[in-house]
């Protein structure tokens, strides 16, 4: 009894447990499934808009995943496929950052493609603090890696299967060497690039480079495509924009390609295949969608964002055009299985399946009700059958008799027949070796004997028996040195090993060039399968030896200069240092070569870059190999040499070759050269490291005066690291507001009243002068972008100046002679000074001596363009050149600013004279004269008396920023007395 009572005590301890374990479980599910049951929110953000191609299906994608779930998806497009402007990119924020301000909160955001991701990364803290973010379709896989390394960010990178791509297509093509990718400089343009050179690594078969687009007009990009041959598999990859700022849409792109492509055109991304694009393996962008969804709904859930790692593969497939396949003569057995063929030809059966399907539907009614007819007749027709049976036996014996005689008549006509096909084939066979320069030959197993057709007379000019011995008929047609060869060809072919004879014979003849001939056969077999002969064609192909003679020849050399190319570079260095010997590698690159193709045409150019080539070959020997690199870079390989004194032995040749003078055009012209050297194995054993250390060595050579060389020392590479650091900079301030103006005031010289400003050029909080930026912004063509900048910035800052109150006056800006090749600054000057309600005689251009000194039609075009607007040109810097006078005659220059070093020269008692001189010839030109850089009182005095009629410089005030400017702005900066009225020094 005592020990049931503990029992039962015991049972009623554990039931109420298990009961309230159990309704915790329940509430705590319940709790979950309400979380995931109450409607959820997310935005889609997109880098395009709904109508370009990919979009569509990644939202059908994501919307599949969200169908199951209760959440709500908007979308935003940032459309900068059409418009990758900065302004566009600044106007969605301002109106998604509202938006967000007026709703409630996301549960999460999903970014697609490039730009997008970029937008979140750049806003994240503003606009989606604490949101967790999934990205889709980035190509840039460093920008991807970099987000994901974000706890609040992950998503799937579009890993386009470039080198399946690649690979399917050298099946196609497997005579291609090389592989040419085309891409643009949009973000999404070298995220492209960017895989484009990473697959290059798992292909090293293969050359791989680039066609940027954006460094084209679509005009020159056609042209360079319509001379891309079979050597070459080109992959379109994005081509949206041109040099010119035109753009293109895919389907745009596509049309585009097929007019001028004369080879296949494969992608491994949606978008024109089918419509002229041959095709690969492409990206799923509805799984990319769906994947990325299912990341979304999985955060919803409550994993945590940095437990859902980034997807870097993609569920792509192979696509490819049927029509193109068939256009370019590919075998469909290279296909591989399962990949969509589009404008495949479609059956009767597949174009009209319902048409069908109805007709063998009524089709099966009426069979089964003309079974159920026939089956009451069975028993009728039975009778009547046994009725006929004799009758049908006489019958047939009757027909076989006329079918016999019918047969015996047809035999003799087949055999008429026969033998007209006999003299048809005969005068066909009389064609056939007569046009292609062949003969038949046969060998008799069972007699060794071998026959000849009359048609050898057309090859080899040899008398042999027609018909003889196996062995003396080959010993009088072939060199005997060949006599083993063919013996060994006709014993594996008996053998079973080889599947034909093939050879390639030469016939070397006295006194003339090397024939060669195709030796080809198979066997003749009996139905028992015995082999009883050996036939087949002797065929001159010393045409077609000549050509692949001349196809090596090209592959391996330049067509202009006939030197070798990159390819015979890189092969005989790779052998050097293969073999472990040191040597030399030597870059040359022609001085102000530009120039002569830009004044007198690229045909004296390249008449120029041949006697280079002649001049070069005279120095080439076993251990001097010479180069054409590209363009007018010349690459030269001293194998063996390391020795500094035997390299300068060198230089002095490479030097003495260009001594003299060269025919250019009309006259004799001395043409100069940069060049850099290297030595391996001392500085690099890898033979692309040694082209660039080259390469940085000339660099140094074209920056410190040009026409001389430098050896390559490690030191270069902090100058170039300087160099990209500068450029990233530059980059930096481009995009997040990093630059900003000061404004020096110039002061008329009568009555050192502030008339005008000079805007000058600064970045924001880094300590870089601009005589260190500017020119790495003018050599990466950020000059063009900040020059705009500066435009723009200084056309504001005359408006504000104007808005409150004071009066406008004259503003210079300055520009380089990078900025007269940007063909839509006119434009952008006009709109920029129509906006503010600034008339243009107030904005000033300056530029310099070297702007001129580069002169050409284009930079008198484009300065008229300039004066036609109504814009002020300065000439900056008189004096520092040699020929400024010349220019002053014709172009439309209004104002002379002296450069300093004339005031520091010339200002002298015993020089002043020279000063006077310079600014009554200015006066005398009807041009007004600002002298610069006037630090000391006297210069001043002595400028003034010389009659100069503007002045800036420390001894007025020193460069100021806006806020400064503007209490002085009306100000007198020197006193009637000729002091310094209290100006900032």
């Amino acid at each position: 009894m005592p020990i049931q009572l503990i029992r039962g005590t015991h049972r009623r301890q554990h039931l109420p447990i298990f009961l309230i374990a159990l309704l915790l479980l329940l509430v705590s599910t319940c709790s979950w499934v309400r979380a995931l049951e109450q409607p959820k929110s997310v935005l889609f953000i997109s880098a395009y808009s709904e109508s370009f191609v990919i979009v569509p299906e990644q939202i059908d994608g994501i919307r599949a995943a969200f169908a199951p779930h209760p959440i709500q998806l908007e979308i935003e497009y940032m459309d900068t496929r059409r418009i990758e402007a900065q302004e566009n990119i600044e106007i969605f924020h301002r109106i998604l950052s509202y938006k967000l301000n007026q709703l409630p909160p996301y549960d999460a955001v999903l970014v697609g493609d490039d730009n997008a991701l970029q937008f979140a990364l750049d806003h994240q803290k503003e606009l989606f603090a604490g949101i967790p973010i999934v990205f889709l379709g980035i190509n840039d896989l460093q920008r991807a890696a970099l987000a994901a390394s974000d706890p609040m960010i992950t998503g799937v990178v579009e890993a386009f299967s470039l080198v399946e791509t690649i690979e399917i297509a050298h099946q196609f093509q497997p005579e291609a060497t090389r592989v040419m990718a085309i891409v643009d400089d949009t973000l999404t343009g070298q995220g492209d690039k960017n895989q484009f050179y990473q697959a290059a690594t798992a292909l090293p078969e293969l050359s791989f480079e680039s066609l940027n687009a954006s460094e084209h007009t679509y005009e020159a990009l056609g042209e360079t495509l319509e001379a891309v041959g079979a050597e070459t598999i080109l992959l379109y990859m994005s081509m949206f924009q041109d040099r010119n700022g035109a753009t293109m849409t895919i389907d745009e792109a596509v049309a585009f390609l097929r007019e001028h492509a004369q080879v296949p055109v494969y992608r491994a991304s949606v978008g024109g295949v089918g419509d002229g694009l041959m095709g690969g393996k492409m990206v799923s962008y509805f799984e990319q969608g769906r994947v990325a969804a299912d990341m979304v709904v999985q955060i919803l859930q409550g994993t945590p964002v940095s437990a859902i790692p980034m997807v870097s593969e993609s569920p792509n497939q192979y696509f490819f055009d049927d029509e193109l396949l068939r256009e370019y003569g590919i075998d469909r057995n290279l296909v591989p299985r399962g990949s969509i063929l589009l404008n495949e030809p479609t059956s009767f059966y597949t174009e009209n399946r319902g048409l069908v399907n109805n007709a063998l539907a009524v089709l099966a009614f009426l069979v089964a009700l003309l079974l159920v007819v026939a089956y009451d007749n069975v028993r009728r027709r039975r009778i009547e059958r046994e009725l006929h049976e004799k009758n049908e036996e006489l019958a047939a014996y009757n027909e076989e008799m006329l079918a016999t005689e019918e047969e015996l008549t047809a035999q003799y006509q087949t055999i008429q027949e026969h033998m007209e096909e006999l003299t048809v084939l005969n005068q066909k066979y009389e064609i056939a070796t007569s046009g292609t320069n062949s003969c038949v030959w046969e060998i008799d197993l069972e007699t060794d004997r071998m026959f000849l057709s009359d048609d050898l007379k057309h090859i080899l000019s040899v008398e042999i028996n027609p018909s003889g011995n196996v062995e003396s008929t080959l010993n009088q047609l072939f060199p005997r040195r060949e006599i083993n060869r063919i013996r060994h060809a006709f014993t594996r072919y008996q053998s079973g090993t080889a599947d034909e004879i093939s050879l390639q014979i030469p016939m070397e003849e006295t006194g003339k060039s090397t024939r060669w001939v195709l030796f080809q056969g198979r066997g003749v077999y009996l139905q028992n399968g015995e082999l009883v002969k050996l036939a087949g064609i002797l065929l001159d192909i010393t045409h077609i030896k000549e050509q692949e003679a001349h196809i090596d020849f090209l592959a391996h050399h330049d067509p202009l200069t006939r030197l070798p190319n990159r390819i015979s570079f890189m092969n005989r260095i790779q052998e050097e240092i293969a073999a472990g010997h040191a040597g030399t590698v030597m870059l040359l690159d022609l001085d102000n070569f530009k120039a002569i193709n830009d004044t007198l045409g690229h045909a004296v150019g390249d008449d120029v870059l041949r006697e280079i080539a002649l001049r070069f070959q005279q120095l080439a020997d076993e251990n001097f190999f010479v180069s054409r690199f590209g363009g007018d870079e010349f690459l030269i390989l001293l194998s063996r040499e390391a020795d500094q004194e035997v390299i300068e032995g060198h230089v002095r040749q490479i030097f003495n070759v260009f001594g003299s003078p060269f025919q250019v055009h009309n006259s004799r012209r001395q043409i100069h050269f940069s060049m850099g050297i290297t030595r391996f194995p001392d500085d690099s054993s890898d033979m692309e490291q040694l082209i660039m250390n080259a390469d940085t060595a000339m660099f140094q050579v074209k920056h410190s005066g040009k026409n001389h060389y430098m050896y390559f020392q490690q030191e270069m590479i902090e100058v170039l690291k300087e160099k990209v650091e500068i450029e990233r900079r530059l980059t930096e301030a481009l995009a997040e507001d990093g630059f900003r103006l000061v404004y020096q005031p110039q002061v008329e010289s009568a009555s050192g009243n502030i008339v005008g400003f000079e805007a000058l050029l600064r970045l924001k909080g880094i300590a870089i002068l601009p005589d260190r930026f500017i020119p790495v912004a003018e050599e990466t063509g950020q000059i063009i972008p900040i020059g705009r900048w500066v435009a723009g910035e200084t056309i504001r800052q005359m408006a504000s100046w104007r808005d409150q109150g004071l009066p406008l006056k004259p503003v210079a800006i300055n520009l380089s002679s990078k900025q007269l090749s940007d063909e839509g600054l006119h434009g952008y000057l006009q709109q920029k000074l129509l906006e503010k309600k600034i008339p243009a005689e107030y904005l000033e251009v300056e530029i310099t001596e070297s702007v001129l000194l580069e002169e050409s039609a284009d930079t008198t075009t484009f300065l008229n363009r300039l004066r036609e607007i109504g814009i002020r040109i300065a000439l900056d810097d008189f004096g520092t050149g040699y020929s400024s006078l010349i220019y002053l005659t014709y172009l439309p220059i209004q104002k002379i600013k002296l450069d300093k070093t004339l005031s520091d020269r010339f200002l002298k008692d015993e020089s002043v004279e020279v000063m006077n001189s310079i600014i009554t010839l200015g006066h005398s030109l009807h041009m007004e004269i600002t002298a610069e850089g006037v630090e000391e009182l006297e210069q001043y005095r002595k400028l003034k008396k010389s009659g100069c009629d503007f002045m800036q410089g420390y001894l007025f005030s020193r460069p100021l920023p806006a806020e400064e400017v503007t209490p002085i702005y009306n100000s007198r900066l020197i006193s009637d007395n000729a002091s310094p009225a209290g100006a900032s020094q």
